[in-house]
């Protein structure tokens, strides 16, 4: 029984594609956009997380609340270095963002993007059509999704 129950959980979250739940109005921020101005949007929109995009509009890497947890505790001890000294009223999302972002496409599956956010600990995972962003996804679509799934099967 146990196995045939987790049998039909794998089988179901392989079914379920990043299109599905991925958010689709994607809000964005610059390397230049000041930290204040990020918690500020995060709070408002509640969201945890969102990618960073360059001029080019090419995704730079994400900035998420654990990144500005971090940046906070380097404004409290003083240790907020960028190079030179940095002023306290100036840490922008370039400063603290993780670089590099980890994109998924559109046929990803929530297996495999537990998986990524697990092992990679990725927050949040902006979604690509080719080379075009067409969404995002975060850690509470994955919540909502795998637990609905789990509460259907058990």
């Amino acid at each position: 029984m146990k196995d045939a129950k987790l049998k039909k959980l794998s089988t179901r979250l392989s079914s379920i594609k990043a299109k599905d739940i991925m958010t689709k109005d994607v809000i964005v921020t610059a390397p230049e956009t000041h930290l204040a101005d990020i918690a500020e949007l995060m709070i408002k929109k509640r969201i945890s997380g969102l990618p960073v995009v360059d001029k080019e509009g090419d995704v730079a890497g994400t900035i998420t609340a654990n990144d500005l947890f971090l940046v906070m505790d380097m404004i409290r001890s003083g240790d907020i270095v960028e190079g030179e000294k940095l002023s306290i009223s100036e840490p922008t999302v370039r400063f603290a963002m993780s670089a590099g972002a980890i994109v998924i496409n559109t046929m990803t599956t929530l297996e495999e993007i537990i998986a990524i956010m697990k092992y990679r600990n990725a927050h949040t995972l902006p979604v690509f059509d080719g080379r075009k962003m067409v969404g995002v996804v975060g850690r509470r679509d994955i919540f909502k999704n795998f637990y609905a799934v789990v509460k259907e099967i058990y």
